[in-house]
C-alpha cells in the first residue's frame, strides 16, 4: 500500500512538472518571447522540480562522512585489566557479567543535525564504585534527503568504521585480560 500511494505521489509530482513546463511554454509563445528563453525558462524549471526533492542528499551525505572521519570512535580514558571471568570464549568482554561492576549509558540527540538529518549517539561506560568515566563511544546516524527521512525514518545507516557496532568495540579498548590471565592460559 506504501509503495502504491509513493508510486501515486511520484506520478502526481510528474504530471505537475510537466503541466507547469508547458505551461511556461505556452506563456511564453503568448507573450512573444524569445524561442530559446522559453527553452531556458522551462530547463530551469524542470531542473527546480527536480532539485526540490533531493537538494540536501549530497551535502548532508558529505557531512554525515565528514563527522564519522572526525568525530565518530572511541575514546578510552582508562584500561581497566579484569581476569578471565568478564570474557567470553572468543575473548570479547562479556558485557552481561560487567553490569555487575560497570554502567553503560548511551544518549541520542536526534536534534544534533536537524537539517542533515543525522544522529548522535554517545555511549559511556562508567565504574559503577567510583563513577568514574572510563570511555567514551561517538557514532552518528544518517537518514537521508528530507524525502528519504520522511518515508523511511526507521532505515538510518551508521559510520562505516563501526558497522560492528562501536559500542562492542569501546568495551574491548576499555576492558582487557589481566597479564597473569594470559600466562595462566600458556
Amino acid at each position: 500500500m506504501i509503495a502504491l500511494t509513493l508510486l501515486f505521489v511520484l506520478i502526481l509530482y510528474g504530471l505537475a512538472a510537466w503541466c507547469v513546463t508547458r505551461m511556461l511554454g505556452w506563456l511564453g509563445r503568448i507573450c512573444v518571447l524569445p524561442p530559446l528563453s522559453t527553452k531556458v525558462v522551462q530547463g530551469l524549471t524542470l531542473t527546480l522540480f527536480l532539485l526540490f526533492p533531493t537538494w540536501d542528499i549530497i551535502p548532508s551525505r558529505l557531512y554525515f562522512e565528514h563527522l564519522c572521519e572526525t568525530e565518530a570512535g572511541v575514546r578510552a580514558f582508562k584500561i581497566v585489566e579484569l581476569d578471565q571471568s568478564y570474557f567470553r570464549p572468543d575473548g570479547r568482554p562479556d558485557d552481561k557479567k560487567l553490569l555487575d561492576r560497570y554502567v553503560q549509558s548511551s544518549k541520542w540527540n536526534r536534534d544534533f543535525s536537524s537539517w542533515a538529518h543525522i544522529t548522535r549517539i554517545e555511549g559511556q561506560i562508567h565504574d559503577k564504585e567510583t563513577g568514574e568515566l572510563l570511555g567514551v563511544a561517538t557514532d552518528f546516524s544518517y537518514y537521508g534527503g528530507w524525502v528519504e527521512a520522511t518515508i523511511a525514518p526507521m532505515s538510518p545507516i551508521t559510520c562505516p568504521a563501526f558497522k560492528a557496532g562501536v559500542f562492542g568495540i569501546g568495551l574491548q579498548q576499555v576492558f582487557r585480560l589481566k597479564q597473569t590471565s594470559l600466562q595462566e592460559k600458556n
